[in-house]
């Protein structure tokens, strides 16, 4: 397969897979429109909603060859904030 066709295609998984996050956005927005009507109907959506997020994950992991970050548990750091920032300069300096 030619590389230009490999990219035409993996752009259009991915594309295919944030038109699929924004439709999971609106289907947790219904899940928690029903919870106040019905909590099994809820939970029966929230579980199929975890079903296509680790399907959509699996296939990010395929196209990119790259597993998820691990989360660490623990307290975190300070923030770091550029000294070109805190000083509220826009262009990087360069020493």
């Amino acid at each position: 397969m030619k590389a230009s066709n490999r990219e035409r295609i993996e752009l259009h998984m991915l594309t295919s897979l944030a038109r699929s996050q924004r439709a999971l956005c609106r289907i947790m927005e219904t899940i928690a429109d029903q919870v106040t009507v019905s909590e099994q109907l809820a939970i029966h959506l929230a579980e199929n909603l975890q079903t296509i997020s680790e399907y959509q994950r699996s296939m990010i992991e395929k196209i990119t060859k790259k597993s998820p970050r691990q989360r660490r548990l623990g307290t975190p750091g300070k923030p770091w904030i550029s000294k070109n920032v805190a000083r509220g300069t826009s262009s990087p300096a360069h020493d």
